[in-house]
């Protein structure tokens, strides 16, 4: 009697062919590296990798008995991760200070979006003389001058505060024939950092003559079309001219040197009114 065959299994695996993958060292390599203002912030490093990097390069090139040929691939290695820790240590103190003046920055842009909704009423109500009026455009174009300011001021740089505890609010400023009743009782008022200008911006202190020098490259910048001429609208509707642009960025850090030798970036702190209620 002939043996019962077994069913065939419709679920065997199938038997493998002829391989067609090749090996990986036979691919080309499609890695390239690309320059530094091509890399994403994401893709560097950290500083202490970076800066390993960097010694066991050195320490390469120091070898007397090292190919020509190696040596030039070496030293352009070195270029590249000397310009990568440039980059990095920027990025930290970008992050730093981000993260240090954002309370500041937040409630400052929430002042000048108050004063320039503000100024925006008082120049539509009517009744009011062509001598208030002008001077409420006038308020109004600092304002937005300031707000840009805040909107466009680098990381890379200490913040210095257009609310200073010290200083004189704008309607101490103004003559009492300027100063109308809704001034006089809010807390909250434009400081007189543009107008009146400062008969001599060169015997205001470091940090004022600063504000002074970043203020006027702001109204510049608005005059040439680069920042937005009314910021208050596009901060509400999320989409802001020039979101690219930095002012200030002529000046570098201050950078000094501690007793170890090591280079550090010299802050001050300044006090600032936060919490002024407004009307």
């Amino acid at each position: 009697m002939p043996a019962e065959r077994k069913p065939l299994n419709k679920y065997r695996k199938p038997r493998p062919g002829p391989s067609t993958s090749t090996k990986t060292s036979e691919r080309p390599s499609e890695h390239k590296v690309l320059p530094v203002d091509q890399r994403s912030e994401g893709a560097l490093p950290g500083l202490s990798k970076i800066k390993s990097a960097i010694r066991q390069t050195k320490r390469l090139l120091a070898k007397e008995t090292l190919e020509p040929g190696l040596r030039i691939a070496t030293q352009r290695r070195l270029t590249s991760l000397e310009a990568d820790l440039a980059a990095a240590e920027r990025r930290e103190v970008e992050k730093k200070n981000g993260a240090k003046y954002h309370k500041v920055k937040f409630f400052e842009r929430q002042k000048l979006l108050r004063l320039t909704k503000r100024l925006n009423r008082k120049i539509s109500e009517e009744g009011k003389s062509e001598k208030k009026k002008a001077r409420y455009e006038q308020d109004l174009t600092d304002a937005r001058v300031m707000l840009n300011y805040v909107l466009h001021y680098p990381n890379t740089q200490k913040y210095i505060s257009l609310f200073p505890s010290n200083a004189t609010t704008a309607s101490t400023s103004k003559p009492e024939d300027e100063i109308d009743e809704e001034d006089s009782k809010s807390k909250l008022s434009l400081p007189p950092l543009l107008h009146p200008a400062p008969s001599n911006p060169s015997k205001l202190d470091q940090s004022a003559q600063r504000r002074y020098e970043l203020l006027q490259e702001t109204l510049k910048l608005m005059d040439e079309g680069k920042l937005s001429k009314e910021p208050e609208v596009e901060v509400t509707s999320g989409k802001t001219l020039g979101s690219g642009v930095e002012i200030g960025l002529g000046r570098s850090n201050v950078v000094s040197q501690n007793k170890d030798g090591k280079k550090t970036v010299e802050e001050e702190e300044e006090k600032d009114d936060f919490f002024e209620a407004d009307d």
